[in-house]
C-alpha cells in the first residue's frame, strides 16, 4: 500500500494543477467499468444532520437518484449521516457490505475515499463535490464550476440593489464556498462596480449545513446594517436566509434548486445546482458499464448551472437584467469571458 504522505504529495501537487487550468482531466481512455448488473449494488451517501429534507443540495442529490430507480429501475441504499458521524466507518461499512458504486456527496468524503480506495479496488466509488487525485482506477470526482453560477446570481443582485450593499452567507468556511463567494462577488461588479459585498459563513463544522436559525439571525443582522440582497450558499441552513428575507421585507437569493417559491416575492432568484444531473450519471453509467474514472467539472456549458426565473420571481426581473445575464452566460459558455477561481494563498 503506498505510503499516505506519498498520496498527500501527488494531492497537493495535483490540486495546484488544477487550480492553475481548471482544465477537465475526466478519463476517456481508461477501462470501462464491466457490465456487471449482477453485481449492482449501488449506495448513496450523505450528511444531513437537520430536517429529512433542507430543500437544498441534499434534496437534489436525492432527486437523481430517485429518477435512476424510476427511469431505470435501479435499487440503491441509502446511508444519511449526521454531523458527528465517522465518515470513513460509514463508506467501509458500505464498501463491506459489497455496495458498488458507492456516490459519496460532499467535500468530507474526500479523505475517506483516498484511504479506501487501493483496499476496495472492486468498489466503484464516485465523490461529488470533492476533488479526489485521479490515482486509482475505481474513483471518479464529479465537480462544479460554482463560480459560474454564482457570477450570473451575483448581476442578478448587482442590478436589483437600492443601497449598493449586498450580502453573501454560506456555510462552512471551506473552499468550494468562498469559490461561490468570489464568483458571486465577481458578478456583481460586473454589473455594478460600485456595489459592496459583505461575506460571512456559519462555521466550520458540518452543522453549518443545517442551522437555519443561525444563518437567518445572520441575515437579519445583515439587512439592519443596510443590505438589501443576500446570496445564500449554506445548503439547509439557506432557509433562514430566505425567511429573514420575507420578515424585513427584503430579497434572498437561493442555492442548489430553485427555492423561488418558498418566499415567493422575496427569492429574488436561485443559483440551481444540479446534483441530481450528477448523481444521476453516476448511477446510469455505472448500469450500463460505462463508468469511468477521473475527474469531470460541470459548469454553464453542461447546463449543470443557472439561475431561475419562473412563475414566482419574473415579476421581480426586466428585459434589461435577463439580457444583460443571458449575454454574460452565452459569453462564459463560449470563452470570451473568464470567471475566476478562488485559489487559496
Amino acid at each position: 500500500m503506498r505510503k499516505l504522505s506519498q498520496r498527500w504529495l501527488k494531492f497537493f501537487g495535483f490540486v495546484l494543477l488544477i487550480l492553475a487550468g481548471q482544465t477537465s482531466v475526466y478519463a476517456t481512455d481508461a477501462e470501462e467499468t464491466k457490465s456487471g448488473k449482477d453485481s449492482f449494488r449501488p449506495a448513496l451517501i450523505y450528511i444531513a444532520a437537520g430536517k429529512e429534507r433542507d430543500s437544498a443540495f441534499i434534496d437534489s442529490a436525492r432527486a437523481g437518484a430517485a429518477r435512476a430507480k424510476d427511469e431505470l429501475g435501479i435499487r440503491y441504499k441509502e446511508y444519511r449521516m449526521s454531523g458527528n458521524e465517522d465518515v470513513s466507518a460509514v463508506i467501509q461499512k458500505a464498501a463491506d457490505s459489497g455496495a458498488t458504486p458507492i456516490i459519496a456527496v460532499g467535500f468530507q468524503n474526500v479523505i475517506p475515499v483516498l484511504n479506501l480506495a487501493e483496499r476496495y479496488p472492486n468498489t466503484s466509488f464516485t465523490v461529488i463535490d470533492g476533488l479526489v487525485p485521479p490515482i486509482y482506477p475505481n474513483v471518479q470526482s464529479v465537480l462544479f464550476k460554482d463560480h459560474e453560477g454564482a457570477f450570473l446570481v451575483g448581476i442578478v443582485a448587482g442590478m436589483t440593489t437600492r443601497t449598493n450593499k449586498l450580502g453573501f452567507i454560506g456555510g462552512m468556511d471551506i473552499p468550494i464556498i468562498r469559490n461561490f463567494a468570489k464568483g458571486f462577488v465577481q458578478g456583481v461588479h460586473y454589473a455594478n462596480p460600485k456595489a459592496q459585498v459583505t461575506i460571512k459563513t456559519l462555521g466550520n463544522t458540518p452543522e453549518a449545513w443545517s442551522s437555519p436559525e443561525a444563518a437567518e439571525n445572520l441575515a437579519l443582522s445583515q439587512f439592519g446594517s443596510g443590505v438589501d440582497v443576500i446570496f445564500a450558499a449554506a445548503g439547509g441552513s439557506g432557509v433562514g436566509v430566505l425567511k429573514a428575507a420575507k420578515e424585513t421585507d427584503h430579497f434572498a437569493i437561493g442555492v442548489d434548486i430553485n427555492q423561488n417559491a418558498i418566499y415567493p416575492g422575496h427569492v429574488l432568484t436561485s443559483m440551481v445546482k444540479r446534483v441530481d444531473i450528477a448523481v444521476y450519471s453516476a448511477l446510469k453509467t455505472s448500469y450500463e458499464g460505462k463508468w469511468s474514472p477521473g475527474i469531470k467539472y460541470l459548469g454553464l456549458k453542461e447546463n449543470a448551472l443557472d439561475y431561475s426565473v419562473d412563475e414566482y420571481n419574473r415579476h421581480l426581473m426586466n428585459e434589461a437584467l435577463i439580457d444583460r445575464v443571458a449575454t454574460a452566460r452565452e459569453r462564459i459558455v463560449n470563452g470570451v469571458l473568464t470567471v475566476e477561481i478562488y485559489s487559496p494563498k
